[in-house]
């Protein structure tokens, strides 16, 4: 499985590819009114906002794609079959960095929008973790170990920071790269690798069994880990859909207002329509308590430090500015994307 990458990339973006042929023609033609396409990872986030009953009244149809990891969900907004994506907010860092062509303010093709995560610090959003059996007690036991991750976005970030607060190389390790979270989890979660750098959600039923050791999170390496929609830089120049992003985040706003309030309603959901179990639905309810955080100065200079981290370490071939990759309009809870 060692260096596995390009082929499952190439799956992911077939697949995306198949995917993309097959929803984007009728999307829009069976909609009375205008369509607002959103890409987003899983149910969780469409079943929940539509229990909240934010976006009724709005003058457009919200339809949500399901595409699960950050490949995919980058493959179909480039295709033009989505609006609206859901990725990391580092993923952007190695689209740009590997980029042909320059990315300016006038020519960027995707930038962030909004960005969120749960703000209870128990909750780490990322983390890598060990299995117990493995008798790896710390990041520095790694080498020779396997360790599950995907390519792209934060958790790519988790691993390769880990690696390096290691002091090993991958050649040290067996890399296990697989073409998303849920995937590279259930390798770790069945006992197939040792080590995992992903979602703390993927994993903590393991952890909370005593089956599987923290090493490090993301606060730790200093990781925003952000969710993020990002846009294409045509929609976003659009006038049109602009507006219908603008609203759509300040519904969205409204629907973390709305959430504290409603958590057994939400772990409902999560049981009866995703088929999560009681215990699961109730850390996913936690976890996912969010809001949208402010697309500052401040983050885009922590962001510019990782490119940094990223092109030292050989990810990325070339210095980039990250600024570009942030539309700094949309300031967290207190404002929308004007």
């Amino acid at each position: 499985m060692k260096h596995a990458q390009p082929l499952l990339l190439r799956r992911v973006l077939l697949t995306a590819g198949l995917f993309v042929a097959m929803i984007a023609a009728p999307a829009y033609a069976e909609s009375a009114r205008p369509v607002l396409l959103v890409g987003f990872q899983d149910q969780t986030l469409p079943e929940t906002v539509a229990a909240s009953k934010v976006l009724e009244g709005a003058p457009y149809e919200v339809q949500w794609v399901t595409l699960t990891g950050p490949a995919a969900q980058l493959a179909v907004l480039y295709s033009k079959a989505i609006d609206i994506g859901h990725i990391g907010d580092t993923s952007l860092i190695i689209e740009q960095g590997k980029a042909k062509e320059e990315w300016t303010a006038a020519s960027v093709p995707l930038q962030i929008i909004a960005g969120w995560r749960t703000a209870d610090k128990k909750y780490p959003p990322i983390v890598t973790v060990a299995r117990v059996a493995s008798s790896v007690e710390s990041l520095a036991d790694a080498k020779g170990h396997s360790w599950a991750h995907n390519f792209g976005g934060y958790n790519y970030l988790q691993f390769v920071l880990s690696l390096l607060k290691a002091g090993l190389t991958e050649k040290e390790i067996e890399a296990v790269r697989l073409p998303d979270n849920t995937t590279s989890a259930a390798a770790f979660n069945a006992g197939k690798v040792d080590l995992f750098s992903g979602g703390t959600l993927s994993v903590v039923d393991a952890i909370e069994a005593g089956k599987a050791k923290i090493l490090v999170n993301s606060d730790e390496l200093d990781i925003p880990a952000l969710n993020v929609f990002t846009a294409r830089g045509d929609v976003l120049r659009d006038p049109i859909k602009k507006a219908q992003i603008a609203d759509f985040l300040s519904r969205l706003k409204a629907y973390w207002a709305w959430y504290p309030s409603h958590e057994a309603e939400i772990e409902a959901i999560f049981v009866e329509k995703l088929k999560q179990t009681p215990q699961r639905a109730r850390y996913v309810t936690a976890f996912q308590q969010s809001c949208f955080v402010a697309l500052d100065d401040a983050l885009v200079q922590r962001e510019q430090r990782i490119a940094d981290v990223l092109l030292k370490s050989g990810v990325i071939g070339k210095k980039i500015d990250v600024g570009v990759e942030f539309n700094l309009q949309h300031g967290g809870c207190r404002a929308a994307l004007t």
